[in-house]
């Protein structure tokens, strides 16, 4: 399968800096790079909260395991109902995006869309002749990864990898919007219930979003206490290899290996924490994931 999907290396004067080339690709109007590489095995990278896939971990990431460990690698951009989101103004710039969060949009979406995304995109390496399919994700996207192999996805999906992902606690996020905003997100959420779920509702906050263009539904599914968003009892579910990648250093979610000590009493799932990584694995630390991710690859071929 060729893609012209080439690694090309920029020199700057401050030294030399490894600059990995994706194509653009689009599946029902849904926007992903694909990093080419000659493996039969494929592997899906979904960007975290309100992001895209040009952030800089999943970029690299995805880069490291095409190039230097020779699996294809596709990162879809989830579309928050925003047709082809991102991909017409990517394939038009020379810059990308480099903005991390998408706030400036009318939110009109549902958290568990991304279910669906991850589905058009398995069938789209399907279509495209790949054997096997690992799904991996970073923070929020590792979440939504856990709920849709939990949903007994295709049978050519052998692997998942969860990036530091947490899991949603509803009363943590109850304390956390109280504290950030002063108001009961309980309050909130009964009152989007009564409302049309395609109006917006006025709030002053939405995840990272001050004062945000939000609707009654999108904030439903975003804060509404729901099990698919519980990353352990999803993982309880499912039965093929999961790994779980931590960082040490990790502020936003500093407490995976907590989080997950009795899970990982399942045969099938298994933690690495990274020393010296913080959330977005930084640095050097980008080539501890893409290792960890080449090494599931070989251990179930």
């Amino acid at each position: 399968m060729k893609l012209g999907a080439l690694a090309f290396i920029i020199v700057t004067a401050l030294g030399a800096t490894t600059v990995f080339a994706q194509t653009p690709v689009s599946h029902n109007k849904l926007a992903a790079d694909f990093y080419e590489a000659d493996g039969s095995t494929a592997i899906i990278l979904l960007h975290g909260t309100l992001a895209h896939n040009r952030m800089e971990i999943i970029k690299t990431v995805a880069g490291l395991v095409s190039e230097d460990y020779g699996y294809p690698v596709i990162t879809p951009n989830l579309s928050f109902n925003v047709p082809d989101r991102m991909g017409e103004a990517i394939r038009n710039s020379t810059q990308g995006y480099n903005t991390l969060t998408a706030c400036d949009i009318v939110h009109r979406y549902d958290y568990f869309d991304a279910l669906s995304e991850l589905a058009n995109w398995v069938d789209y390496l399907e279509k495209n002749g790949f054997e096997k399919i690992i799904v991996a994700g970073h923070s929020r996207g590792g979440r939504q990864v856990s709920a849709f192999l939990a949903d007994s996805p295709s049978d050519k999906i052998v692997g998942g990898v969860l990036i530091a992902a947490g899991t949603s606690d509803p009363e943590k996020n109850l304390q956390s919007y109280l504290k950030a905003t002063g108001l009961s997100l309980r309050h909130i959420i009964q009152q989007a219930k009564a409302m049309n779920p395609n109006d917006l509702i006025e709030v002053p906050k939405f995840i990272y979003c001050d004062n945000p263009k939000v609707t009654a539904r999108t904030f439903i599914s975003e804060y509404e206490s729901d099990v698919r968003h519980n990353t352990l009892l999803n993982l309880e579910k499912i039965n093929m290899p999961i790994l779980i990648i931590g960082g040490s250093e990790d502020t936003v979610v500093p407490d995976i290996k907590n989080i997950f000590s009795e899970i990982t009493k399942k045969d099938n799932v298994s933690l690495q924490m990274i020393d010296g990584a913080d959330h977005f694995f930084r640095d050097l630390y980008a080539d501890d994931i893409a290792a960890a991710i080449a090494d599931m690859v070989e251990s179930i071929k």
